[in-house]
């Protein structure tokens, strides 16, 4: 006889194998949106802040809920606070991420976010800019495009370290970045060893084109840029003698300088010799600028790498 008024129980066995199932899809269920990014906090689909400029109360709630798996929660938020800074490319892109579906298509963007948020966010401005009209299209083959934001400080080793765990991610098809010269070039061997494609929007330095046949640069040669500049500091400002601060230990600097002098040369200009290098540690601006004027320039040609930039 069936008692009533009681949910009957399922078997212990039912209970093990309810388990195990949920053990076997969950990471395919999860992983459908999260791309290992999950444990570390230089990379985000959305599970974690790295720009902090302009961030407000609604962003970090919907990241909170992002990690935790809220994404209808999130996309609430981040909707409310892009209603209050619509020009915050992060929330951009980590919505479009909770509007991509099963299987898209990932990629990579590297940006120092902390140390030069600005120059970040401008980057990511193109790149969610690019995301949200491919996805608005139906994305790529009926495939959208989610995109994991790295930071990497502008860091060569840091870079590295991101550039290995990337490569380690089969998911990743692709990494736009990175954005100092520096920076690219300490990752890019590791990028080439993996196969993974790097293109970098913003690296300057001359050797970083044949670094690889996985590695590429969309910033125009440096002959292009010098050749080009000289020709308007001769010509078009009349500067005749001119005088050079670069900083030597970046490459993409030492580079640029050494073609735009070249350059000058080329054109006629003279070049004034003086110590000014701004990675010296005991740099001292005035010092310099005696020894152009003593030297006779009527120009100074300042070349600063990124880490100088406000």
């Amino acid at each position: 006889m069936t008692k009533t008024g009681k949910k009957a129980s399922l078997p212990p066995i039912s209970y093990v194998l309810l388990g195990l199932i949920g053990w076997f899809l969950f990471p395919q269920i999860s992983a459908i949106f999260a791309p290992k990014a999950d444990n570390n906090p230089r990379m985000s689909y959305g599970n974690h802040l790295l720009i902090k400029t302009n961030s407000n109360t609604a962003k970090e709630s919907a990241i909170a809920a992002i990690a935790q798996g809220d994404h209808q929660e999130a996309e609430q938020l981040l909707q409310k606070s892009l209603a209050q800074h619509p020009n915050d490319p992060e929330s951009v892109i980590y919505l479009s991420n909770l509007q991509t579906g099963s299987n898209p298509f990932k990629i990579a963007v590297v940006v120092p976010a902390t140390t030069n948020p600005n120059v970040a966010q401008e980057i990511l401005r193109g790149v969610a800019s690019a995301q949200t009209q491919i996805n608005q299209q139906g994305g790529i083959n009926g495939r959208k495009l989610m995109v994991i934001v790295v930071n990497d400080d502008n860091q060569p080793q840091i870079s590295k370290e991101v550039a290995s765990e990337l490569v380690k991610n089969p998911d990743i098809i692709a990494v736009i970045g990175h954005n100092a010269s520096d920076a690219s070039l300490a990752a890019a061997p590791i990028y080439e060893k993996g196969g993974l494609v790097m293109i970098s929007p913003t690296s300057l330095a001359n050797n970083l084109s044949g670094a690889g046949n996985y590695i590429f640069r969309l910033v125009a040669s440096n002959g292009k840029i010098t050749e080009t500049l000289a020709n308007y500091i001769v010509n078009t400002a009349k500067v005749q003698k001119i005088a050079f601060c670069y900083d030597s230990q970046a490459p993409d600097n030492v580079s640029f300088k050494d073609e735009l002098m070249a350059n000058v040369a080329k054109k006629g200009g003279q070049i004034v010799p003086i110590v000014c290098d701004l990675s010296v540690p005991n740099f001292k601006a005035d010092q310099a600028l005696n020894q152009a004027i003593s030297g006779g320039a009527n120009g100074l040609f300042v070349v600063a790498h990124r880490k100088f930039w406000v």
